[in-house]
Parts: structure tokens; C-alpha cells; sequence
């Protein structure tokens, strides 16, 4: 067994045949949907972005990537039950977020009304996977493959949904386990992947190969880090991403991206079984941890471990292990990383598209699955700004602390907008979404992360505000001591009068020739005065008793 870096105990390529076959007794699951999302950074490429990432993706790939439009506004007859299912599960502050927010009827919304915007391949159908080498190809259809974009937010969520229908348990778990892998933590001693399918391949409308992964070129992985500093994205992924490109290598492409998170993608799964009585406990453990097919009675962390696993990681609520007492006996499984939804029975709501449980989790549950890792992304993103514009300080740089105060000062300004427009913590007043929700937040700690990088934030910009009225006291010291030297002379030349230097009948040259002479030599001495105003204001301090 392989150790996975964030502590997951999975298989590696050389799980038995005999493992693999005792895993599961024959399971067959009826139908299977998998959906991955991957949050990542949008970059400016060389001066700024200058145009939002969308124009620019619609100039360069307009054939490949198509807005997402929806029948809100549409206005004649065309809005379907399901977006209207949809729409009333959330509260208004999140239907407004999801859906813009318009005055009256319109199909045509500014940023600031739409603030999610979704575009979606059409080239792609379906995907191929051999999950180890010499095995089997398994081809799933691909439903979509969307980039979500958000407004006033730096940040793109690729999402894709595949599905298939009478698998065997083993081969969905290890689909699960292996397909949303961005690249590979290593490689066996006989150079195969770990962790990672032996082979992907996206497949166009036509059956024709449109790209496949590359994990077993492990020198092209390690030259790629040794040289940028940064991970190579796969082969498969790059492709779907285009012209999209990874920050590290940016080619001529002005539409770049950064890694947020951890390389192994968010997932969604949705399962239906005959009987979920022929799960065990240690199939239901791996399916929760997306932790890949092994023997049925043995699961992947220590008892210990999984003492509250119940408790922390299942919602039960329409779950009965002995199949009685529900309608339609179902387990919802939640880590954070992972959302699964596990069904039992031939009932057609189970399978259909548009309503019932298999409706709620491609619309409802996906749109909750999003809000929180987006939420989680942004916050990550926001963070990992504040901590590069820290690195480019230098206190000694008066240059660098101006640039400096700015760029905090417009980080605020985002984490400002972020929390008034998209920070939420109630979605729903359905009690199922409502649940499961924060049930999500709290595995992925969102909450906790959004304190840390607030109370980060503000101390930083305490910090400046504190810096700011320093230099200004300091200023004000010193123009004090400057006033106070001034009044000494202005008394004293009051005192002798101004006609000390009888000067009224000199020609006009002469007058002005000697304002300039007495011009110059107060504005000397005043420059003079400031330059030791410091040492004057210390010895004034100690006059008046305030030696500290």
C-alpha cells in the first residue's frame, strides 16, 4: 500500500486480482455520476490582463468554449421546472449570487448583476480511462466541461461530469480514486504513476483522440519542477484547459493560471446500488475518502480513527441499514474533499436527469459542493496575495512602503467585496441543504480560514494605519519645533522694529536683490532648522522633563 502525502492510505498500481475480486462480492453499481472541480488562480500575463479573462476567451476560443445561457429572462415559456426547483432551494442573498439580479426581465446582465458566469466545451464526449496498465479501457460519456468564472474574484472553477452505467464497484471506486489527478506524487521503482490511471484520453463527438495524459513521463515532470519552480500540469488537463496555461509556462497565451489548492481535485459522486445492505463498512469508509477498492473487510485508517466516522462523515437521515422506514434509502457521505450520494433500487427518479434524487445532486448539491470551495479557493487565493505583497517589502524603500500601503489598502478593498457578495454561511432553509452544508464547511474549515485571513488582513493594515500616524507625529514634532525657532525670531525682529536697514530710497534692483538675499538665507536656515529638528525636539523634551 502507498501513503499518499496528506496522509491517505491508497492503493498503488499493484493491488492483487484476488484483493480486487474479494473487494466488492459482485456489486454492480446501476449508475454512476462523477464530477470533479478544480478552483485555480487567474493570472495577468506580461503588463495586466487588460481585458476580463471571458472576452479574451471568447475572442481566442470561440468555437471551443460557449457561454452558458439560461432561460431566466428568456420570457417566452422556455424556463424549466427544474431551474425553478433550483432557484427556491437557496435563500435570496445566495439566489442573487448564483443567479444575478436584475430589474425586470432581461437576458442581458452587466458583471455586477451576474456575478457567476459559466462557459462550456463543446469538443469534448466522452472519456477513456484504463485505470492500470494492461487492463481493460473504460469509456464514460462526458456530460460537460464547464469554467465557471466569478466577478471581482481572481479565481475559475474547471468543472467536468462524466457518467456510465453498470460498472462494477471496484472499477467506479478506482475511477473516483484515480481520474481527478492534476499530476502524479511519484512513481513506482518500475516508473508507473502513483496513484494516478495508467492512461486518460478525451474523446471528440466523432470517437477521434483529442489529447491523452502523459503521467508515466517522469523526467518531464521532474526537468519541469527543477527548472520553474512549479508543477507540470498533465498532458489531458492542459488540454482541457486551453488556451488557458499554467503560469510556469505561459507560451504566447494572455490567459494564465496558478494551482490554489492541493493537486488532487474536489469530487462529486452518485451512486446507485441494487441493495445498499451489500456495502460494507469498510466499502462506505473508502467511498466517503474517495480512498480507492480494497479487501471488503479491511479499511484504509486504524479503528481508531474511524471510531465517529458515523457521526462526523454520514448523513443518515434517509438511511436505514436494515432497508425499511424511508422512501428511498439513501447515505450521504461528506469529508470535505469529497461528496458522495449513495442510492438503492430501480425507482426511474433515481436516474432521471431533471428530477428526483439524481436532479438534486447535478443541480442542488453541485451548486452547494461549488459555493463552499469556492468560498475555500478564495479565501486561499486572497491569503497567498497578502503573503507576496508582504515579501516584496522593504521598510528602507520609501518606494516600496508607498507600493506597499497600496496594495494592502486594494487587498482589503477585495476582501471587502468578497465577504458583502459572496461570503455566506446559510444557503438554505431546507433543512437537507441546510445540513449538509454546513456540513461541508466544517470539514473544510472554511469559517476557521475566513477568520485567520481577516484578522491577518486587518492586523496588516493596523499596522499601516499605526506606521501612518507615527510619520505624521513625527512631522508634526517637527514642524513644532520649526514654529517655536520662528517665533523667537519673529519676536525679536518685532521687538527691534523693521527699519533697522533703511533701505526706501534704494533703487528697485537693490530692494529686490536684497529680498532675494533674505529670502535665501530663511529659507536656509528653515531647511536647517528641519534637518536637526529631531535633535531640537529631543533636547526640548528634556527641558520640559519628558527625558524619556
Amino acid at each position: 500500500m502507498a501513503v499518499e502525502a496528506n496522509g491517505e492510505r491508497g492503493t498503488s498500481g499493484g493491488t492483487s486480482q484476488g484483493e480486487r475480486a474479494e473487494a466488492d462480492s459482485n456489486v454492480i453499481v446501476r449508475h454512476f455520476r462523477h464530477i470533479t472541480l478544480w478552483p485555480l488562480q487567474i493570472l495577468p500575463a506580461g503588463d495586466g490582463l487588460g481585458d476580463k479573462a471571458e472576452t479574451l476567451l471568447d475572442s481566442l476560443s470561440p468555437e471551443t468554449w460557449q457561454l452558458v445561457e439560461d432561460e431566466f429572462g428568456a420570457g417566452d415559456g422556455s424556463f424549466q421546472e427544474r431551474h425553478y426547483r433550483e432557484f427556491v432551494s437557496f435563500l435570496p442573498h445566495v439566489q442573487r449570487f448564483l443567479y444575478g439580479d436584475a430589474e425586470g426581465p432581461t437576458r442581458s446582465l452587466t458583471d455586477a448583476e451576474a456575478p457567476l458566469k459559466v462557459y462550456r466545451r463543446t469538443d469534448i464526449s466522452a472519456l477513456r480511462i484504463t485505470l492500470r496498465p494492461g487492463a481493460e479501457p473504460v469509456t464514460c460519456r462526458v456530460a460537460h466541461v464547464d469554467l465557471h468564472f466569478f466577478h471581482d474574484v481572481d479565481a475559475m472553477i474547471l468543472a467536468c461530469e462524466i457518467e456510465a452505467s453498470n460498472l462494477p464497484l471496484a472499477t467506479v471506486k478506482d475511477i473516483v480514486y484515480r481520474f481527478g489527478r492534476a499530476y502524479p506524487p511519484g512513481w513506482t521503482a518500475e516508473g508507473e504513476p502513483l496513484h494516478c490511471a495508467a492512461r486518460v484520453e478525451w474523446l471528440g463527438v466523432d470517437g477521434r483522440v483529442l489529447a491523452v495524459s502523459d503521467y508515466d513521463k517522469r523526467q518531464d515532470y521532474l526537468d519541469f519542477v527543477g527548472h520553474h519552480r512549479a508543477p507540470r500540469v498533465a498532458a489531458h488537463w492542459s488540454f482541457a484547459l486551453a488556451p488557458f496555461r499554467s503560469y510556469a509556462d505561459p507560451g504566447t497565451s494572455p490567459l494564465l493560471y496558478r494551482q490554489i489548492e492541493y493537486y488532487r481535485m474536489p469530487e462529486m459522486t452518485y451512486l446507485v446500488v441494487d441493495r445498499l445492505a451489500d456495502l460494507s463498512r469498510a466499502d462506505y469508509v473508502r467511498l466517503t475518502f474517495a480512498s480507492g477498492p480494497g479487501k471488503r473487510d479491511e479499511t484504509p485508517y486504524s479503528g481508531r480513527t474511524l471510531a465517529d466516522f458515523e457521526g462526523r462523515y454520514c448523513y443518515d437521515r434517509f438511511y436505514d441499514e436494515r432497508g425499511r422506514g424511508a422512501a428511498q434509502n439513501t447515505r450521504f457521505l461528506s469529508c470535505g474533499h469529497a461528496f458522495t450520494v449513495i442510492a438503492e433500487g430501480r425507482d426511474t427518479s433515481l436516474f432521471d436527469n431533471e428530477r428526483g434524487l439524481l436532479g438534486q445532486f447535478r443541480h442542488q448539491y453541485y451548486l452547494l459542493f461549488l459555493i463552499s470551495h469556492f468560498h475555500k479557493a478564495s479565501i486561499l487565493m486572497l491569503s497567498d496575495r497578502l503573503v507576496a505583497t508582504i515579501k516584496r517589502l522593504n521598510p528602507k524603500n520609501p518606494r516600496s512602503v508607498v507600493t506597499f500601503r497600496r496594495a494592502v489598502y486594494a487587498l482589503q478593498e477585495a476582501f471587502m467585496r468578497f465577504t458583502q457578495r459572496y461570503w455566506f454561511t446559510e444557503v438554505s432553509d431546507q433543512v437537507q441543504a441546510r445540513d449538509l452544508f454546513h456540513m461541508q464547511l466544517s470539514h473544510l474549515g472554511n469559517e476557521a480560514l475566513y477568520r485567520d485571513l481577516r484578522s491577518e488582513l486587518f492586523d496588516t493594515v493596523q499596522y499601516l494605519d499605526s506606521d501612518l500616524l507615527r510619520r505624521q507625529s513625527s512631522s508634526m514634532h517637527r514642524l513644532t519645533t520649526v514654529t517655536i525657532l520662528g517665533l523667537i525670531g519673529t519676536t525679536a525682529t518685532g521687538y527691534l522694529g523693521m527699519n533697522l536697514i533703511d533701505e526706501t530710497a534704494a533703487p528697485l534692483a537693490s530692494k529686490i536683490a536684497m529680498f532675494l538675499v533674505v529670502l535665501g538665507a530663511v529659507a536656509a536656515l528653515t531647511f536647517l532648522i528641519i534637518t536637526v529638528s529631531a535633535r531640537i525636539t529631543r533636547l526640548f523634551d528634556w527641558m520640559s522633563g519628558e527625558k524619556s
